[in-house]
């Protein structure tokens, strides 16, 4: 379901971020449903939810990983405090010419403005905006409704001064590149 593409989401930009230790990592038994694309016998093929973000970094998450720190609101859980609505991912492409930002606005019900320096990015341009958000987090794909939860191309993003700015909506997977 679509609260799956959120959790998928982070877990990947966990892998990202420890790129200098997790060298290979396996779908499975990561949530619920290990086929990210579904069949039925004899007829038709739809995409999971959860097949959009690994889509996702296997195109733009190939290079360096970035560090990024962030810097905003937090919530309290169970286990931890102090953990921040933002969970994310930055990857500069093998080449060089592109940045991608995997980001999880993880807020409930609170748009988060964001924004990052570009340092050591003079040039770097907005190329797009994709972004996953639904307002029920148990809508699923299925054979009958294929297009119910998919990515959509937004605008509003946009560099400057030297950072990167937009705004994410509550409950939000986005991924945002940049030409560098």
């Amino acid at each position: 379901n679509f609260e799956d593409v959120l959790q998928v989401g982070s877990v990947l930009n966990t892998f990202i971020r420890r790129a200098d230790r997790v060298k290979i990592a396996c779908i499975a038994q990561l949530v619920n449903v290990i086929a990210p694309i579904m069949t039925e016998a004899g007829g038709p093929a739809w995409k999971q939810t959860i097949y959009y973000p690994f889509l996702f970094a296997s195109l733009y998450g190939r290079g360096t990983s970035l560090r990024a720190v962030v810097d905003g609101p937090t919530y309290k859980a169970d286990i931890a405090s102090d953990v921040p609505y933002l969970d994310l991912s930055v990857v500069r492409s093998t080449g060089g010419d592109a940045l991608t930002f995997f980001v999880v606005n993880r807020h409930l019900t609170e748009s988060l403005d964001f924004s990052s320096a570009l340092n050591g990015f003079p040039a770097a341009r907005v190329v797009e905006h994709i972004q996953m958000t639904h307002p029920d987090l148990k809508a699923v794909n299925s054979a009958a409704n294929p297009d119910n939860v998919v990515p959509k191309t937004v605008g509003g993003t946009m560099v400057e001064d030297g950072a990167l700015r937009c705004k994410l909506p509550p409950l939000s997977y986005n991924v945002i590149r940049l030409s560098a």
